[in-house]
């Protein structure tokens, strides 16, 4: 099948997107532009309901809504960093009560443990200070690393937020000026046709994220609420548990293993048994639900769950994490672009 002049520079772009894809994931910068890709994404979703609801404001509403938009990001941010200055302040205020609270957790979970495990535990809390110290000691270097890593990730999330601001308003800045009829170069215009598919794409990655997340929250509501009091089994902090279940469900991959983990050691407290099911519980969840995000995207770009989770794994195992989460939106785009260009 020949391509005419169009197909080809589309094809060309696609080209060039794909492969612009592969550097950020080589370079670490894909967290960038997810959080660019969000910021844009609703920056355009804002601008239109504002837009539709606020007609006396209506040339202004994307300049209201990326106002909206960064008093919302900043409050996340300021209040998230704010309530761990004060979590760390408060515990070098009052060292003894922390290491009271720690020792009081370890007293309930060696009570759950097996004797041939409980030897490894610390007996009071002379011995937790100094197992604490001799761990920061002997790993000082790679705890400074990690601390870099991520300001790090979260200065490149701010910064891909910001300009996923910028572009949405001055995109909306040209559709403003629609009424004068702006003629672009067809390299432009096909380089715009592949953004708006990219971002149509990731809404479909987000939604399905979205569902996700309620899916993983109603699961282990059920599990928290009917299927452990069946068995006389109680988790504490069970209702904070499902809203962060939601929240962190948000976020892919990484939301998923906080939550593990929170539930874990809250299982542990109750129980050494009751941590196993309850983690067994969750492994058995979250790996049904890459079979249900590959079946909401797969739905809409038409692919199989099969094709989906091939691409998943290939990019698990070349890029690491970042790779798993980016995956879905890079065989979406892809396929999406080929299907334009009926070349599949």
């Amino acid at each position: 099948m020949l391509l005419n002049n169009n197909q080809k520079l589309e094809l060309y772009c696609v080209i060039v997107f794909s492969l612009f894809f592969i550097i950020l994931l080589q370079i670490h910068l894909m967290s960038a532009l997810i959080a660019g890709l969000l910021t844009y994404t609703l920056t355009l979703k804002l601008d239109i309901f504002l837009s539709s609801k606020m007609n006396r404001f209506s040339n202004k509403s994307k300049l209201i809504s990326v106002l909206l938009l960064s008093i919302v990001i900043s409050i996340i941010f300021i209040g998230g960093f704010s309530y761990l200055f004060g979590w760390f302040v408060g515990m070098a205020k009052n060292p003894n009560q922390a290491m009271y609270n720690i020792q009081s957790i370890i007293d309930s979970i060696s009570s759950t443990l097996p004797d041939n495990i409980k030897e490894y535990l610390p007996d009071d809390i002379n011995e937790i200070k100094y197992t604490i110290i001799l761990y920061l000691k002997e790993h000082v270097l790679y705890l400074q690393s990690i601390i870099k890593r991520i300001f790090h990730t979260l200065i490149i999330l701010i910064i891909g937020m910001i300009i996923g601001l910028i572009f949405g308003f001055q995109e909306n800045r040209r559709n403003l000026k629609e009424q004068n009829i702006i003629e672009y170069t067809p390299l432009t215009q096909t380089l715009k046709i592949c953004l708006n598919r990219l971002v149509l794409v990731f809404q479909y990655v987000a939604i399905s994220q979205v569902m996700i997340a309620l899916f993983n929250a109603t699961m282990t509501a059920i599990f928290l609420f009917i299927i452990l009091p069946i068995f006389t089994i109680y988790l504490p902090f069970s209702k904070s548990l499902v809203i962060a279940t939601f929240i962190f469900g948000l976020i892919p991959i990484i939301g998923n293993i906080i939550v593990n983990i929170l539930m874990f050691f809250v299982a542990f407290t109750v129980s050494f048994k009751v941590a196993l099911i309850v983690l067994l519980y969750l492994i058995l969840i979250h790996k049904f639900e890459y079979i249900l995000n590959a079946k909401i995207v797969g739905s809409k770009i038409h692919a199989g769950i099969c094709e989906l989770l091939i691409a998943m794994l290939f990019f698990e195992t070349l890029f690491g994490v970042v790779g798993l989460i980016f995956a879905p939106i890079f065989y979406a785009f892809l396929k999406l672009s080929l299907k334009e260009l009926e070349l599949i």
